[in-house]
């Protein structure tokens, strides 16, 4: 009997743990169950754009499942939202410490870090951000946007091959991501791919016919290959949609000079000096029509204020070096031609043999 009950006791203190571990199981997967549904409250306020709501649902489920990494993620959606940049990030590193390959946490933070930059003044600089990007990628977070803004990352940064590569991968995932044609038509500008710029632009306007910038920019990249009248045009759209666009109604200026409409040139500087006067550009451009029509005195009062606005503005002092010749004040034009050198500006050499004569 002794032998037995050896052997029942144990068997009884197995059976009483495995129904303790039933009911610890048991009890772990209502919960579970309780968070998922509380969750999935919270992210249907979210898509009402109830986020007050959509918080306390969060917060709920993290109260009773404190290792709920998803909701950690959605509550530093909200947050980034509002602008509370440094709470949405605790959140995302949260997010990541419960879930080390969590990919869309890692672009959230990574994104939350870009924002919060752009909103402070200052230098920025975009590592710790583009590192966030890189494992979002890592992690199978492969969304265009994740490329896309790991490119921006780099284009900021001057890595113009490696911000086109990401914008292409970004293109590929989404045809229609008019953003990363136009940003990718910027890097392969500043490279001097000015012919591949153009196409890019052009893809972005057509997915967005609206997009002013992107007919600015296209414009500025033909009026670097010499199509002036197709320059023209795409100024003149980029103005259509928006009057006030000043570099695109001093750039049509440009060559609308060039191609010998004065007139039209003229009323462009004006109306963009009308809207930004502080422009050591445009100020600029004024004096050189007032220069080309021999109204040298006008044009040196046009020059003076370009130079008060930026005194090492080299073609505003080049030409007013010019106008002073025209006025045979040549001491003065030299003294301009000398300043213009000093800054880089190679052509005022030529004119600086005119003073050793």
């Amino acid at each position: 009997m002794k032998n037995k009950l050896r052997y029942i006791v144990p068997l009884l203190f197995i059976a009483f743990l495995a129904k303790a571990q039933d009911e610890q199981v048991s009890e772990k997967y209502k919960t579970e169950k309780i968070a998922s549904r509380i969750y999935n409250e919270g992210i249907g306020r979210v898509l009402e754009q109830d986020y007050y709501s959509a918080l306390f649902y969060f917060d709920s489920v993290v109260a009773i499942k404190p290792d709920f990494a998803m909701a950690y993620n959605e509550r530093g959606k909200i947050y980034c939202l509002k602008g509370r940049y440094n709470d949405a990030i605790m959140e995302f590193e949260k997010a990541t410490d419960l879930e080390a390959n969590f990919g869309e946490a890692y672009f959230n933070m990574a994104f939350t870090r870009f924002s919060k930059e752009n909103a402070q003044p200052g230098e920025k600089k975009f590592t710790v951000a583009s590192s966030d990007f890189d494992k979002a990628i890592l992690y199978n977070y492969t969304k265009p946007q994740a490329y896309y803004y790991r490119g921006l990352m780099k284009h900021i940064e001057n890595d113009l091959e490696g911000a086109v590569a990401d914008y292409s991968v970004a293109i590929e995932l989404n045809q229609q991501y008019a953003k990363a044609y136009h940003d990718r038509g910027q890097a392969k500008s500043s490279m001097g791919d000015f012919q591949g710029s153009i196409y890019d632009f052009r893809m972005a306007v057509t997915i967005e016919p609206g997009m002013v910038s992107g007919y600015t920019n296209m414009g500025m990249a033909k009026k670097q290959i010499g199509d002036y009248q197709g320059a023209e045009r795409d100024f003149t759209v980029s103005i259509n949609i928006d009057s006030n666009n000043v570099a695109a109604l001093n750039n049509r200026g440009s060559v609308r000079f060039i191609l010998g409409d004065t007139e039209g040139a003229e009323a462009d500087f004006l109306k963009a000096y009308s809207v930004n006067p502080e422009s050591a550009d445009i100020i600029s451009n004024i004096a050189s029509i007032e220069h080309g029509k021999g109204n040298y005195d006008s044009a040196i009062e046009w020059f003076n204020k370009a130079i008060e606005i930026d005194s090492n503005y080299a073609p505003a002092i080049l030409n007013r070096g010019l106008t002073y010749e025209m006025q045979g004040k040549l001491n003065e034009a030299c003294a301009d031609w000398f300043k213009a050198a000093e800054l880089g500006l190679g052509q005022a050499n030529e004119y600086l043999k005119e003073c050793n004569k």
